[in-house]
């Protein structure tokens, strides 16, 4: 164990130094040249590897015993409450940290291959490094003044980043329509935050869970503050119907994809874990979270099987992930909820970044064929689903019947086991469905081995959700339930049984996502018509070919190319 008080601040110091090295590789000024490109590029690239270093040694520093929060306040005029300077240290920030750093290292590194040649990659990295490290302030932050400092930061950074093809419009408009929601919800972290400090005193969020915790009656501003807190998790993470920008900025390069999808994308599911003592105390403001969230996973999932590119199915995908963790931290499942967090953040950075050889993966029939499921197999893996999910829990020592918590979790198993079952039961061979039935059998133990790990190891930074005999909370699961299964039957055989008219029009209204963007899209232009109603020139290809063709005809025919090659043969 470590006993000086320099040394008990070890892991606070590699935490706080990640950031920096990311922000201080961005701060040298870049220009067009090949060498600015060159050297500003390896300048990030090492500033990433090194965030990563400095989390692997906070890791070490911590499981040695080195726990200490070091803190600089800074008075703040008429409020009651200073500006602290703080790292929150605990496992929480270690998981995210690590995690955060080891994306942002291997976004930089294929960055390097994927803008060589870039007259403007110079300026790309800098912005890449500027958005990394001020997305690593957002996560070691340890109070809420900070979180909203590094995110509103995060927020402007990234916008620079979503235009960096400056020359096409729907680029341009959907950053701005990220603007438009990040900047509302960037003021309801500030609202909260000012709601916060003036209830308590500290926007630390030590002190807000300890306040929480043993406070009797919650004051309003605190509502006031837990619900502004909710609602900017909902704008943050794109759910439905706000999630259009998310979808559109496909338009900028691919490692801006996988950072806003596998990491930036994230921060209000982060901000709802470090506020969960809080939130729990606000109950209606769960629930209300969940109901969102769960709206966001039925819509964002059936559309995405209508999209035909792949970075929009990836986008929609991410939207009803999203909407998973928001379902999960309403019902109180917090560490499931971070394990959901940490499994999709490195899925989704490796399907951005290998997502150009997706259309080979897509092209090949899996040994199973493309049969959809009769109605009787889609029974037969859905009870076994929920016989393997309900066994484990058991196993466990949980009675899901008793606790409403755990009837939700053994739902989320049950339904992602059955489609498993489900896909392995199209199969002819008796051993590829018996290994089908080992794997969904595995799978659902190690789902719930993996929770129950980060139920013992994040019970301190996350809180128990108390309101879980209200009948509003056992709606809500058994309306989760009854989605879950709606979308697996609409998925499986409810693709034959649907009469062919409705099976057209729900693939049109879902293809086109409920049509709700275009009423954002009108809003959005009363703010930026000017910008983004430009109509770039169109170019005709052909008669670009052929001017192409006449100026190297010119070329080679010239004195000086004849010349040149010593006259023509």
């Amino acid at each position: 164990m470590l006993e000086s008080s320099a040394q008990s601040w070890l892991t606070g110091a590699w935490l706080a130094s990640m950031p920096v090295g990311l922000l201080l590789a961005a701060l040298p000024g870049v220009g067009a040249t090949r060498s600015s490109a060159l050297g500003t590029r390896q300048r990030v690239r090492f500033g990433a590897i090194w965030s990563f270093f400095a989390a692997l040694a906070a890791d070490v520093c911590f499981a040695i015993g080195s726990h200490g929060s070091p803190a600089i306040n800074i008075p703040l005029p008429r409020l009651r409450f200073p500006f602290p300077l703080s790292i929150d240290v605990n496992g929480l920030t270690l998981v995210l940290a690590t995690l955060v750093a080891f994306v942002i290292t291997i976004i930089a590194q294929y960055s390097i291959e994927y803008l060589d040649g870039d007259p403007q990659q110079a300026r790309f990295f800098r912005l890449l490094s500027f958005t990394g490290g001020f997305f690593l302030v957002v996560v070691v932050a340890g109070n809420l003044g900070l979180f909203t400092l590094g995110i509103i930061a995060t927020g402007f950074s990234l916008h620079r980043l979503l235009k960096f093809y400056s020359e096409r419009p729907k680029a341009i408009m959907a950053a701005h329509k990220k603007s438009l929601f990040s900047r509302t919800a960037d003021l309801c972290l500030v609202g909260a935050t000012i709601l916060v400090g003036q209830a308590i005193g500290s926007l630390q969020f030590e002190a807000v869970r300890s306040f929480a915790q043993q406070t009797g009656s919650l004051p309003t501003s605190l509502q006031v503050a837990a619900w502004l807190i909710i609602l900017a998790v909902i704008l943050k993470s794109a759910h439905f119907p706000f999630q259009g920008w998310l979808i559109q900025v496909m338009e900028a390069p691919t490692p801006v994809s996988a950072l806003m999808h596998a990491g930036v994308v994230y921060s209000g599911a982060i901000v709802a874990l470090r506020t969960s003592p809080l939130l729990v105390r606000v109950p209606d403001a769960l629930i209300f979270l969940a109901a969102v969230g769960l709206l966001t996973i039925v819509v964002a999932s059936l559309v995405m099987t209508t999209q035909t590119a792949v970075k929009s199915m990836l986008a929609w995908s991410t939207t009803a992930q999203l909407g998973f963790m928001s379902l999960e931290i309403g019902l109180g499942l917090f560490p499931l909820a971070l394990l959901h967090l940490v499994g999709h953040s490195l899925y989704k950075a490796h399907a951005f970044l290998s997502s150009g050889s997706v259309t080979d993966q897509l092209r090949q029939v899996p040994p199973g064929g493309k049969k959809i499921p009769g109605m009787g197999s889609w029974i037969v893996a859905v009870a076994l689903g929920v016989l393997i999910s309900g066994s484990s829990a058991w196993a466990f020592g949980e009675n899901p019947l008793q606790d409403p918590t755990w009837m939700a979790l053994v739902a989320i198993v049950a339904v992602a086991v059955s489609q498993i079952l489900v896909k392995g039961f199209q199969f002819e061979a008796t051993a590829d469905r018996v290994t089908a039935l080992f794997m969904a059998m595995a799978m659902g133990l190690t789902y719930l081995v993996l929770h129950t790990l980060f139920v013992l190891g994040f019970t301190q930074e996350t809180a128990v959700f108390a309101a879980t005999s209200s009948s509003t909370y056992g709606a809500l699961v058994w309306a989760t339930v009854g989605s879950f299964l709606v979308l697996s039957w609409i998925q499986g055989p409810g693709q034959a049984m649907l009469p062919e008219r409705v099976r057209f029009d729900l693939f049109t209204h879902f293809y086109n996502g409920l049509y709700v963007d275009y009423w954002v899209d009108q809003f959005s232009h009363r703010f930026w018509s000017e910008k983004v109603g430009v109509e770039l020139p169109r170019k005709n290809l052909a008669v670009e070919s052929l001017e192409s063709m006449a100026r190297n005809q010119e070329i080679t025919e010239s004195p000086e190319m004849i010349n040149h090659t010593g006259g023509v043969q």
